[in-house]
């Protein structure tokens, strides 16, 4: 097959589509890793939840790598628009535009679940405390001076 006839390739803005894509699709598996790690957090299934938080991991940093490519790739961005047909342009500014959008609902949701795990935490020091507190008391009151009688504790269990 002869590349002779073929119209020329434009590399920057096929280059750069081909980067937009990647990132929506890591995009959409963050986007759905997040749905995962809502109803883990919900669930409490914590070792399921770590594994989500590992590939969420991962993913982030694979973003976070292509960002200096794309960096490369969108320098004088207008000027180069300018330069390309209208629908490739309007593919560009779409993924684009899709991309931050789904990268802001993904980050919106993390400081949801971030905020459900701290309430849940919080959640569980106040019950620890009072737990504590109600053992303290309880001990407290079951153990009298050497002096007292414990049958005058009349809330004293069996025991004393």
């Amino acid at each position: 097959m002869s590349t002779l006839n073929a119209p020329p390739r434009l590399p920057w803005p096929a280059d750069l589509l081909d980067l937009l894509l990647r990132q929506q699709v890591m995009v959409d598996r963050l986007s759905q890793l997040a749905d995962s790690q809502a109803e883990l957090i919900a669930a409490a299934r914590t070792d399921e939840l770590l594994n989500v938080l590992s590939q969420r991991q991962a993913l982030i940093d694979e973003f976070t790598a292509s960002q200096s490519e794309l960096s490369e790739l969108t320098g004088q961005l207008d000027r180069r628009l300018a330069q390309v047909e209208p629908s490739q342009r309007e593919q560009i500014q779409t993924r684009l535009n899709l991309i931050g959008e789904r990268l802001a609902s993904v980050m919106r949701r993390d400081e949801d679940d971030q905020a459900r795990l701290k309430a849940g935490r919080d959640a569980i020091r106040t019950e620890m405390t009072s737990m504590g507190t109600a053992r303290q008391a309880r001990q407290a009151y079951v153990t009298t001076p050497a002096t007292a009688s414990t049958s005058n504790n009349r809330f004293a269990d069996r025991r004393g």
